[in-house]
């Protein structure tokens, strides 16, 4: 198999399916594709290069979302999509934090001002689009980092996520005409 830049974030969005943030060094991502690692290096100017093209790629498992019957209810559709992406993937959150932070292309943009522009809230588009990430990508983290301390202590309190999930939406779109 020859070493390409896909195949090396392919391989680096498996080792994190497989197990998260700890097990994925670029030692090990070089030793699953039978290279050593600065054979990396000629796809990847760094660890971090990698981790915001995987992050495009987590994010790239969104989807599109369709039109809805009011603003609202495609907002919802668009957080919906956005936290099903990043948290199906171990430490997700974190990883597309960082390819955000990192200037990876963010498809919520391009869903939102569809959304704006259906609905005639142009002008709102971009706060939208950073309110509607900043939420979604920070309660996943702390949805991840629960699940990862739970690991480590069973005795962790549950929290019921998906409630606070949606109960954030509605606070969130609570000015977005339904």
């Amino acid at each position: 198999m020859a070493l390409t830049t896909t195949t090396v974030v392919d391989t680096a969005l498996d080792l994190l399916r497989e197990s998260g943030l700890p097990g994925m060094s670029m030692r090990t991502l070089a030793t699953r594709l039978g290279v050593q690692p600065s054979a990396l290096y000629w796809h990847v100017s760094s660890k971090q290069a990698l981790l915001a093209s995987v992050s495009e790629r987590i994010l790239a498992a969104m989807g599109p979302v369709g039109s809805g019957a009011s603003a609202a209810a495609e907002l919802r559709e668009v957080g919906a999509a956005l936290r099903a992406a990043v948290t199906g993937v171990p430490d997700g959150a974190e990883i597309v934090a960082l390819g955000l932070a990192a200037g990876a292309v963010n498809p919520v943009a391009g869903a939102v001002e569809a959304t704006c522009a259906r609905h005639g809230l142009e002008g709102r588009a971009a706060g939208l689009t950073t309110a509607l990430t900043s939420y979604v990508v920070g309660l996943s983290l702390e949805e991840q980092t629960h699940n990862n301390l739970t690991v480590a202590d069973p005795a962790t309190p549950p929290v019921e996520f998906e409630a606070r999930f949606e109960q954030g939406l509605d606070a969130l779109l609570a000015g977005v005409p339904a």
